[in-house]
């Protein structure tokens, strides 16, 4: 009994020391020959696989107390698909027109260098997670002992944000001069060069009027590219003009209450539902700033019960949701307007699809 305790232990021993530690050569599979241990944290390939399937197909150097260290391919891998026998090319695209619009393509190099957060799909109203929300933005207006947050965005690319037209076009005419990324919590009100950069350019939406609430949307520039990580990237854009079926989700910094002007310092979060655009339109009848009722251009989203709502100070952050398969969101609208705080009626959105045109433009020109 003695010997086969010491032959297992023995082949224990034996075990570890083969084990690969990190920065070690290895073989990830038999479809992949050269790798290097490293923490899976540290393999983006296998982080994505584990967020599309669960699992990553390959094989493991050891652990590092808890961490697994895994055999990450040199060269990205592709899971092997069935042959499939190719579809005719559509008369479409056989006389020249885009398979794809520009955005798309610009999802897909978003989605190569993306990195998403293990915690991703957890959604509710509550704080949101460091990297949940990598593409969330503050945008900060100067003043004379400081900035004051009072409007959310979109990281878009590494140089643009997306907002709303009316956190430009403000009463006092003082526009936002710095953008907050890269965090959950707002911080104090001073310039922080490890979250903030500067604005050099605004272009509001040509067809934008102050006395309206139609094509409530603006682009921003930053002064240089910002640097991708776990907790900053960039957001896709929806590009489909139906309704999304699947619950939403809203993010801002905005007030918390509906009696008193406080503010939270957290980034928040909150699930709401596609309301109907003849159901919205109820809600907003004989409105001066709506002569036309709710556009298409526009998305309602809200809770039926009144207990999850953006408000003052989320206005230009985004309506976004999982809408596809690949687990990365993807922005639907931009918080536009609603009536009041924490009601049963819809909030109201720009709808980001019927803008691509104009956002492609200038972004990705």
């Amino acid at each position: 009994m003695w010997l086969k305790k010491l032959i297992l232990y023995t082949l224990l021993i034996f075990e570890i020391i083969l084990a690969g530690e990190v920065g070690d050569r290895c073989k990830p599979n038999a479809d992949v020959t050269e790798g290097t241990c490293k923490s899976v944290m540290d393999c983006e390939i296998a982080i994505s696989s584990i967020m599309k399937h669960g699992h990553h197909p390959f094989s493991r150097c050891g652990f590092s107390q808890t961490v697994e260290i895994v055999c990450c391919p040199k060269r990205r891998f592709v899971t092997p698909k069935p042959t499939v026998k190719p579809n005719p090319t559509p008369t479409s695209a056989k006389f020249g027109e885009r398979s794809s619009r520009i955005a798309d393509k610009e999802c897909e190099n978003i989605i190569k260098a993306s990195l998403p957060p293990l915690n991703l799909h957890i959604i509710g109203g509550e704080n949101a997670s460091i990297g949940e929300f990598p593409h969330m933005v503050a945008l900060g207006y100067e003043r004379t002992d400081g900035y004051d947050f009072l409007c959310g965005g979109t990281l878009i690319s590494q140089t643009y944000v997306i907002t709303a037209a009316h956190c430009i076009d403000t009463l006092d005419q003082v526009k936002p001069s710095i953008a907050r990324m890269g965090t959950i919590e707002i911080g104090d009100r001073q310039w922080n060069k490890d979250t903030d950069k500067r604005i050099v350019d605004i272009q509001t939406h040509p067809d934008y009027k102050r006395r309206t609430k139609y094509h409530d949307l603006a682009l921003l520039r930053l002064e240089s590219p910002i640097e991708l990580s776990m907790a900053l990237g960039p957001l896709c854009l929806y590009t489909k003009t139906d309704d999304p079926k699947i619950p939403l989700t809203v993010t801002g910094w905005g007030k918390t209450s509906t009696t008193r002007d406080i503010k939270s310092s957290v980034l928040l979060k909150a699930n709401v539902t596609v309301v109907t655009r003849d159901k919205c339109d109820e809600s907003y009848t004989n409105w001066r700033k709506l002569p036309e009722g709710i556009s298409e251009r526009q998305i309602c989203a809200g809770d039926p019960e009144g207990l999850r709502d953006t408000c003052q100070g989320d206005s230009g952050g985004p309506l976004q949701g999982l809408t596809e398969r690949d687990g990365f969101y993807r922005l639907v609208g931009i918080t536009s307007f609603g009536r009041g705080c924490g009601s049963p009626v819809p909030g109201v959105y720009t709808r980001v699809a019927h803008y691509l045109d104009w956002v492609e433009s200038v972004v990705w020109p």
